[in-house]
């Protein structure tokens, strides 16, 4: 999965595809010293210790900008087999990676919302001027078809997500289990659960989103939530 690391759906694609156990990269707007935003920080670096990657066609030092946002969208289209544009409204830079796609010769989804909603409102007008290049999504069974992504072939939809959910919770548990006891930082967490770094990384990164875990240089201690004392969390 090849998405922008912004807020919204850049990060969850992100996010899902780590908790997967899949591989991501993430095309950034700067240059690597000054990662934007830098709350996802712990994310990108998640993603670097699952196998993905954190790539930029700029100097470390340049600073992300209005104008060098749109200039990378087409590295993001250009490294992805297809675009898939989720909500899009009249102005998003969304559709200018849907452009790209479709000038590179890349197969190019979109997936609005309400007709009447203004996150739609890209996503439709795109749909209205390149149809049939562009394709409206009808629901993921279509995408694996059109895509030729192997159908899982498990026990099912609902026996897939137990088992990840019940994994996740595994190694999730441990690692708090290790923070409430004192384990502060990453080397000391590895030592004594015998996990991979990038398990521990990302069993962290999903703590501190949900609000159980804290992070600051590297160090990490357990929220008041996970101790089980009154804290006010952080929606993302």
């Amino acid at each position: 999965v090849v998405s922008g690391l912004a807020f919204g759906i850049d990060g969850a694609a992100h996010e899902a595809t780590v908790r997967a156990g899949g591989t991501t990269v993430a095309v950034i707007g700067g240059g690597h010293a000054v990662l934007a935003p830098r709350s996802h920080a712990r994310l990108a670096a998640a993603i670097i210790a699952a196998g993905g990657a954190v790539v930029s066609e700029l100097a470390p030092d340049v600073e992300p900008s209005r104008g060098t946002f749109p200039r990378r969208n087409r590295i993001i289209s250009g490294l992805s087999d297809a675009t898939v544009v989720v909500e899009a409204p009249a102005r998003s830079g969304a559709l200018i990676t849907a452009s790209w796609a479709l000038e590179q010769g890349r197969s190019c989804y979109l997936v609005p919302g309400a007709i009447d909603a203004p996150a739609s409102a890209g996503c439709l007008s795109f749909l209205r001027e390149w149809e049939p290049e562009a394709h409206l999504v009808a629901g993921v069974p279509q995408l694996i078809a059109d895509l030729g992504f192997a159908q899982p072939v498990t026990g099912g939809d609902d026996a897939v997500a137990a088992a990840t959910t019940q994994s996740l919770g595994t190694v999730e548990g441990a690692i708090a289990a290790q923070l409430v006891a004192g384990r502060v930082t990453v080397d000391e967490l590895v030592a004594v659960t015998d996990l991979p770094v990038a398990t521990v990384l990302t069993a962290l990164v999903l703590l501190e989103r949900r609000g159980l875990a804290v992070g600051v240089h590297g160090r990490y201690r357990p929220s008041g939530s996970l101790l089980g004392e009154p804290e006010r969390i952080k929606l993302r």
